[in-house]
């Protein structure tokens, strides 16, 4: 018997919506709004049970905050004013408590110490300026950071697709990997075997870099269009890759690169999470505006949960196994007048709790 609860997170003012859930009908327990809205990447502190969002604001407000929320409450808590850099990616290193974020329009990362705030450092590669800095991966038992750094086709020397590799005890960029795939964009670590998958959305390629001598030691084709991130199952040894133009979910090998499965999903689909402990995958399918929770064990889809518009990033609080979505809203039409009210932005916060009768 599984009884699971949900909730979701949003972005601007404050709401709250509670719902139920069961084993068979997965819904949405809580969302709230964030100023200053625009939301992207969120993840879940479990040192302190906290919320991290990037939220960028209206275009053109300079607005630029990672705002904190209590992860019961969904209350703010305090914020980081990051308008000089506005931050779109975000990962946390849990054991250092250093937040990191991507610039992606000036080629910065900023690290910021969780705890208090405070910017520790601003970090580019050499004097390159503008890289399309896009996901971080924290390697924490390393102290390293993986940065995707999205090019063009695959061996276009003038806009190479790379990864940058971080030292968190220094902040500084200690080495490049050059990413074989086309359209370089999502990333995922897996610590059993030192490897870095990432996605290539132009060549719609799944390939594995061999962290220790920075070679691609395996590229897969990924069996959907538009391929953007990835998760692994390292003990299953899967890889689960979302697709956005054919809004599907593909499950690979993660040593052969062979399919196992693909599902349809929703539209746009964009990120994908895995959480081992209650057997789900879960699917922001940003145009949908739909959140997928499938079973991890058959496929089969669980869920559809409307959460807004376009749903972003997923994190999941492993203790309590409370997933949280970040919603954006959508932005003003070309030509709107002026005076047209900005829509508002919705982070959904999902909190999947599962328990088992073994």
């Amino acid at each position: 018997m599984i009884t699971l609860r949900n909730g979701i997170l949003t972005a601007a003012a404050f709401a709250a919506l509670a719902v139920a859930s069961t084993a068979s009908a997965q819904t949405i327990e809580k969302t709230v709004k964030v100023a200053p809205g625009g939301l992207y990447e969120i993840v879940f502190n479990p040192t302190d049970n906290d919320l991290y969002v990037a939220a960028v604001g209206p275009r053109g407000a300079n607005q630029a905050q990672i705002v904190r929320l209590q992860g019961q409450t969904l209350a703010p808590e305090s914020s980081v004013d990051v308008s000089a850099n506005p931050l779109y990616g975000l990962n946390l290193n849990t054991r250092t408590q250093v937040l990191y974020g991507t610039d992606t329009r000036a080629g910065v990362i900023t690290a910021i110490n969780a705890r208090t705030g405070a910017v520790i450092a601003a970090i580019r590669n050499g004097d390159e300026e503008g890289a399309h800095v896009r996901q971080v991966v924290v390697d924490e038992a390393n102290n390293k950071v993986y940065v995707s750094v999205v090019g063009g086709e695959a061996g276009d020397a003038s806009k190479p697709n790379l990864i940058w590799v971080i030292d968190g005890a220094t902040n500084t960029v200690e080495r490049t990997i050059t990413a074989t795939v086309g359209g370089l964009t999502g990333a995922a670590l897996d610590p059993a075997t030192n490897r870095l998958y990432v996605t290539g959305m132009s060549s719609n390629e799944v390939a594995a870099i061999d962290l220790a001598t920075g070679e691609t030691v395996g590229k897969w084709p990924s069996h959907g269009d538009s391929t953007i991130n990835v998760a692994v199952d390292s003990e299953g040894r899967r890889l689960f890759v979302a697709n956005q133009k054919s809004g599907e979910l593909t499950v690979l090998n993660a040593d052969t690169g062979a399919l196992i499965h693909k599902v349809a999903t929703g539209a746009g689909a964009l990120s994908v999470a895995y959480n081992g402990a209650v057997k789900q995958i879960y699917v922001a399918n940003r145009q949908a505006g739909t959140v997928t929770v499938l079973d991890s064990d058959t496929y089969a889809v669980k869920a559809n949960l409307q959460t807004g518009t376009f749903p972003q990033t997923i994190a999941i609080d492993r203790a309590t196994n409370a997933v949280y979505v970040s919603n954006k809203a959508r932005g003003l039409p070309r030509g709107a007048p002026a005076g047209t009210p900005v829509p508002v932005s919705y982070t959904h916060l999902r909190a999947h709790e599962t328990k088992a009768n073994l």
